[in-house]
């Protein structure tokens, strides 16, 4: 039946219909009344049930649609999706609540005040519009003619739990939804944190890199990669692409972007001949940095196109005949002394690499250089895409730390999960040991 007549207060239109999507099969539902249309997502049987898996989602055109950093809406609404999709019951409120419901036009005035300086409360003071004026009546409505009387409420933000309870819908538990802030969006986060009473944690962010955490004698380093549940960042036979999903793939351009350098061994260049340059966000690619020992880089990769200067790490056990064909590439050599097995000695090159002026290094793989980055213990941030997958015997992602009892494992300060889309990001500080 495509539309139907509901008996309430006043006359109310439904429409239904099913909306397959990437994160789920769902059924969408329009309902209009009292001028108001709030669209509906939901899937399993919510009639009676118990407490069902709900997320009220104010509009943002800017967000949702055309891919705004000024806010976290497309994420928190793609996020939701992802977990509303792979739950047994479930429901997505679509609210005609633009710029916490002063619609577009003002949304985008105040804007402008942000752009001169004002933050996202003051903005809305300064035009003389309410800090937030959404009404919470018309999705209590929804979910009581929908069958839900209580709810696991996926939000930040107390005003929706009050808005939900004070119209008879019981709020059973609140299920934070965070997204890790960009450098556009953190003042905005941390305003509706302090200023608004949004339950946010304080997770740094990693793709900014502040002066005073940039050690003297080497540079600052994240490592980040992606890896699956059961801790593999390839497959048996090699294979890695792709391991995590978009929002993932976009946060390792990011961190490229924020990076001055990117860091690989010359396993990964093997494997996947990546370009480790910035594509799908705004920003610089870093210098790209190669660390083989013996020059093994095959002269059509990718890393030596011009898309970025490429410095190729070696020893003294390389060749001096390849390292001219490397340099007849572009791309320059740094020889650094060798460890006892023979390998580029890891401090030494970050030293060499931060007399070069790389105040930021981001080191993305393979398992040898990250194993060995956290054995010298000169990794300041790890960041990991976890991705919901199982694939048993594979590559894992750290090896051999010879660390034997379970009171010396590696431990992290600062540390959190954050979900961005089917994945969930770690974001940890190694702690210092005493």
């Amino acid at each position: 039946m495509s539309d139907v007549l509901v008996a309430s207060a006043t006359e109310t239109s439904r429409t239904d219909a099913s909306l397959p999507t990437r994160w789920g099969d769902f059924r969408i539902s329009v309902f209009r009344f009292d001028g108001t249309e709030v669209v509906a997502l939901s899937r399993g049987e919510l009639d009676g049930a118990e407490s069902v898996l709900v997320r009220l989602h104010s509009e943002c055109l800017t967000g949702d649609v055309l891919g705004s950093l000024r806010c976290d809406c497309g994420d928190q609404l793609r996020t939701s999706l992802a977990m509303i999709g792979t739950a047994e019951r479930g429901v997505l409120l679509y609210l005609d609540h633009e710029g916490r419901g002063i619609g577009l036009f003002n949304k985008v005035r105040a804007y402008g005040l942000q752009d001169e300086g004002l933050d996202t409360v003051d903005a809305n003071i300064e035009l003389g519009l309410p800090v937030d004026a959404r009404d919470y009546s018309a999705a209590a409505s929804v979910l009581q003619e929908l069958g839900v009387r209580s709810v696991r409420l996926i939000t930040n933000n107390p005003a929706k739990i009050l808005g939900l309870e004070m119209h008879g819908v019981e709020v059973v538990e609140r299920v934070p939804i965070e997204t890790i802030p960009n450098e556009v969006n953190a003042p905005y986060l941390r305003a509706k944190a302090s200023r608004m009473g949004h339950l946010l944690s304080d997770l740094p962010d990693p793709r900014r890199i502040e002066d005073a955490t940039i050690p003297a004698d080497r540079p600052l380093v994240t490592v980040h990669y992606a890896q699956t549940l059961d801790g593999r960042i390839a497959s048996r036979t090699g294979d890695s692409r792709w391991v995590s999903g978009e929002g993932s793939l976009r946060l390792s351009h990011e961190l490229r972007a924020a990076h001055d350098a990117v860091l690989v061994g010359i396993g990964t260049v093997l494997a996947d001949d990546p370009k480790l340059t910035v594509r799908l966000v705004p920003g610089a690619s870093p210098v790209r940095v190669v660390v083989d020992s013996r020059l093994r880089i095959p002269l059509n990769a990718n890393v030596l196109a011009e898309d970025a200067r490429t410095i190729v790490a070696t020893t003294s056990l390389a060749s001096e005949e390849r390292a001219a064909a490397i340099r007849a590439r572009g791309a320059d050599v740094l020889r650094v002394k060798a460890d006892v097995d023979g390998h580029v000695d890891l401090r030494e090159l970050l030293a060499e690499l931060r007399r070069d002026g790389i105040r930021g290094l981001l080191i993305e793989g393979g398992r040898g250089i990250i194993t060995a980055a956290l054995r010298e213990h000169v990794v300041d941030r790890l960041t990991i895409c976890i991705a919901p997958k199982v694939i048993g015997e594979g590559i894992a992602a750290v090896g051999e730390l010879h660390i034997d009892k379970l009171c010396d494992a590696m431990t992290f300060e600062r540390s959190g999960f954050i979900a961005s889309g089917g994945d969930v990001v770690f974001y940890g500080e190694p702690a210092v040991r005493d």
